[in-house]
């Protein structure tokens, strides 16, 4: 399960960076890297058997490829990455949700805006960068708006729009979740939670059975009363640079 869920993830960013015109595929390794190297700035599919190590180093030195390397639980891509320099930088978990006997229901849809236009696209943008704490450019948006694999997603409160987030739904028929995010002065008020009821409602009104998600520790717990179950962890490395 935990390769599956990566591999929902590394699909995401993969559509991502396609319709957005930043996806590199290069050598046993593919790469997004948006616009002042903003949200999803990451290396990824490393493939074992044709991985060029050396150009993967020599492309982040150059920065032609983020210096941000996802991987899935797999002892032989480690064993590869930590002989040549690379150290682990960062784990979040991978989990999962069966969705069988789940939905929502008690939840007001008038809450929720499902992104349409470019306008909209572009205050995503802005609840996702302040909620994040990091750049999402409205033009990494702007082309997923008419996808059918994508749901954007906005969340009101009183005259605010305070939450966002989104659903992928993979070429196996899985959704995943995805930038769930609050801003700050909205946090401890449950609006969190509303939105990843209302998303994991959406997948479950797509005809998924599973909906996967990867989540910080905190997050984790979270999710866990959910529903939720953890497999694995998606491992991220990096090469130190002087």
């Amino acid at each position: 399960m935990n390769k599956q869920i990566i591999e929902h993830l590394f699909e995401f960013w993969e559509q991502i960076g396609k319709h957005g015109g930043f996806l590199r595929n290069e050598d046993g390794f593919s790469a997004t890297y948006p616009l002042n190297n903003s949200w999803p700035s990451k290396t990824f599919g490393l493939d074992p058997n044709n991985l060029k190590i050396h150009k993967l180093q020599d492309s982040i030195r150059t920065k032609a490829a983020p210096n941000s390397i996802a991987i899935y639980e797999d002892i032989t891509i480690k064993n590869i990455l930590e002989s040549h320099q690379f150290i682990s930088c960062s784990t979040i978990k991978a989990m999962a949700l069966d969705t069988t006997g789940i939905f929502f229901d008690e939840l007001d849809d008038t809450e929720f805006n499902i992104v349409n236009t470019k306008d909209e696209a572009e205050v995503f943008a802005q609840v996702a960068s302040e909620s994040f704490g990091y750049l999402v450019e409205a033009s990494t948006i702007i082309p997923l708006i008419d996808k059918p694999s994508f749901k954007i997603i906005l969340g009101k409160h009183d005259e605010g729009v305070p939450t966002c987030g989104m659903v992928y739904i993979d070429k196996d028929g899985n959704a995943g979740i995805h930038m769930i995010g609050t801003k700050t002065a909205y946090r401890g008020m449950g609006l969190g939670k509303k939105m990843t009821q209302f998303l994991i409602n959406q997948s479950v009104e797509a005809q998924t059975s599973k909906v996967f998600l990867v989540a910080s520790a905190a997050g984790e717990r979270i999710y866990t009363k959910m529903g939720f179950t953890t497999h694995g962890a998606l491992e991220s490395y990096c090469l130190p640079l002087e």
